[in-house]
């Protein structure tokens, strides 16, 4: 008798969450917005915040997080050239052209202090990344930056070599 009445409460709950479930509202289904709507206007002298997003000529980036100055990229992109050291920037990229890949959209390190300072990305992986459009994707990126320069706070990503579309590596 127990058994029985047991399983008779067990199936009466089951019912009771499957009716549950179907009376209460289904979530929207999530809409699409453009990525130029989530853009925020900036440049070299007024950068957006880490974590915002920033982009120019069809390519966008976030900052996530920075390690300044980087001792462990040198395990594996061996030490940098005398009296400069690696600064490491994780972001999350995006593009709007086919036919792209990471190494093609590599950002620029500029700095606030030095507007003449510029630095290339260099990569930590071994290949390249195709991208497709209007995906993200992840990537970490170093830099070779003068040991006068590195400073979280006047250091800043920009998507190229123009002053559009850049952020700071510091969060506010």
């Amino acid at each position: 008798m127990r058994s029985r009445s047991t399983a008779l409460l067990s199936i009466a709950a089951v019912s009771g969450l499957l009716l549950a479930g179907c009376a209460s509202t289904a979530e929207p289904e999530p809409t699409s917005t453009s990525a130029a709507s989530s853009v925020v206007e900036s440049s070299v002298s007024e950068p957006a915040a880490a974590g915002e997003r920033v982009g120019a000529d069809g390519t966008e980036l976030e900052v996530w997080s920075s390690i300044v100055p980087d001792e462990s990229a040198a395990a594996v992109l061996d030490e940098p050239e005398a009296g400069n050291q690696w600064v490491t920037v994780n972001v999350a990229q995006w593009v709007t052209d086919e036919d792209l890949s990471d190494v093609d959209v590599a950002p620029v390190l500029r700095s606030t202090e030095d507007e003449s300072f510029s630095a290339e990305a260099v990569s930590q992986r071994s290949v390249d990344v195709p991208m497709t459009p209007e995906k993200s994707y992840t990537f970490v990126w170093s830099f070779q930056v003068p040991e006068a320069l590195v400073d979280a706070e006047t250091l800043v990503l920009c998507v190229g070599s123009g002053d559009e579309g850049c952020s700071s590596l510091a969060a506010e």
